[in-house]
């Protein structure tokens, strides 16, 4: 593997809330060591998480509420980190890239999206390289190799690989992946204190002042007096109080219903999911909000029941509407294409039904129903012929275009 020898970005992404002297410790360490192994760090980039895919605990469930808060500790921790090394030529900055790129897609976003759209914003002089835990490369099975798209991340980035207590590196595995290509380092003599957030959240929630963990060199006095003026301790309090249960994390059983089953597929692809519905009336959208956890992929819905609505909300066209009317794929095709882009979601569902008892013509009797998906460059309608009443009917059209939507989201597994 040829060798580049461009001058170095590190960047360290952290979910912790808050920041502290390990990570502190962790960085400083990083930039001498490569610096000994002859590489130049031209700059250091901390990069807040603005939304987690893993929400396991509730701090990572409220990352977006903390998030101007963790962004101004990351930069008290930037100061401290360039006094700390005391180089006046190097760079030190933090980045709002995640939550400019969480905001745009509605959704959390993978490594290898964000690294990818660093590389395309600053100079191709520069070689990024990506500050990540051993953790991730332990045992017999390394959680990187999980990772979405950990191939590309490869392509884009230098690995440098920091120790962590009571986990050891998988030679075996490193060597694999510099096989593949990896530009990666192991920076097995640093030394990290093990410090943790949830812990300090905890400590100052039971009642230890800011300035205590300070004086023991857990948090910085900066820190400590920014927490102190902002209120943190009872944000965390509140925050941490609030333990909603979500299901979509599972995995998925043989009892699961049709919008869990759903739901637990859009978590795990990182998809996110808008609606229109016209003579369903909402019955879709309050269907798959019985999930809990479901506000991670189901942005909202438009019912829009009326032509007007149809035009407006949706941007359906009054010609597609007259010539095909209401009820047709191709005003399905639109709606969905139209909640798609108003909600900016991956994916658009979209029903309209002739329910009954009135409404029907020769050709559109009673029961007559269409569905539409817009998922990627795919644009699917589904045409059904239900029996019933109107609210049964209204009812299996519901059904029908879940299940429709389960096949789809299972044929692209």
């Amino acid at each position: 593997m040829k060798l580049d020898k461009r001058p170095i970005l590190l960047v360290f992404g952290t979910s912790a809330d808050p920041i502290h002297a390990g990570h502190i410790h962790l960085v400083t360490g990083a930039v001498r060591a490569l610096q000994a192994r002859g590489e130049h760090v031209a700059e250091v980039m901390l990069m807040p998480v603005f939304r987690h895919h893993n929400l396991q605990d509730m701090v990572k469930r409220s990352l977006p509420l903390t998030f101007e808060h963790r962004f101004d500790l990351s930069q008290l921790a930037a100061d401290e980190i360039k006094t700390e090394l005391g180089q006046q030529d190097l760079k030190l900055s933090v980045s709002r890239l995640e939550e400019s790129l969480a905001r745009s897609s509605n959704r959390p976003n993978f490594t290898s999206e964000t690294i990818s759209s660093l590389r395309q914003q600053i100079d191709p002089g520069l070689k990024i390289a990506f500050l990540i835990g051993v953790d991730s490369f332990s045992g017999d099975e390394p959680g990187f190799g999980k990772w979405f798209q950990w191939q590309r991340l490869l392509e884009t980035a230098m690995l440098v690989i920091s120790p962590r207590q009571g986990f050891e590196p998988n030679f075996g595995y490193l060597q694999f992946l510099e096989d593949q290509g990896a530009d990666l380092v192991y920076l097995e003599d640093l030394s990290i204190p093990e410090i943790s957030s949830r812990e300090i959240r905890a400590r100052l929630e039971e009642g230890d002042s800011p300035e205590a963990l300070a004086a023991e060199g857990i948090i910085s006095p900066e820190a400590a007096a920014y927490i102190r003026s902002r209120d943190l301790i009872r944000v965390w309090n509140t925050l941490d109080s609030q333990q909603p249960q979500s299901v979509v994390m599972e995995e998925t059983m043989q009892n699961d219903d049709l919008e869990t089953q759903i739901g637990k597929l859009l978590f795990q692809k990182k998809l996110t999911l808008s609606l229109a519905e016209s003579c369903t009336g909402g019955l879709i959208g309050h269907r798959l909000t019985n999930v809990p956890g479901s506000s991670e992929y189901f942005m909202g819905g438009i019912v829009s029941y009326a032509y007007q609505a149809k035009v407006k909300l949706l941007g359906v066209s009054w010609n597609t509407l007259k010539q095909h009317g209401a009820v047709s794929a191709e005003v399905v095709r639109q709606m969905a294409q139209g909640a798609r882009k108003a909600f900016n979601t991956d994916i658009g569902l979209s029903v309209s039904c002739i329910a009954g008892p009135g409404g029907a013509t020769p050709t559109k009797p009673v029961g007559t129903c269409w569905c539409g998906i817009s998922f990627g460059e795919t644009d699917r309608q589904y045409h059904f012929l239900l029996e019933g009443n109107r609210l049964q009917v209204k009812e299996q059209l519901a059904q029908k275009a879940l299940e429709s939507l389960l096949n789809l989201l299972q044929e692209n597994s």
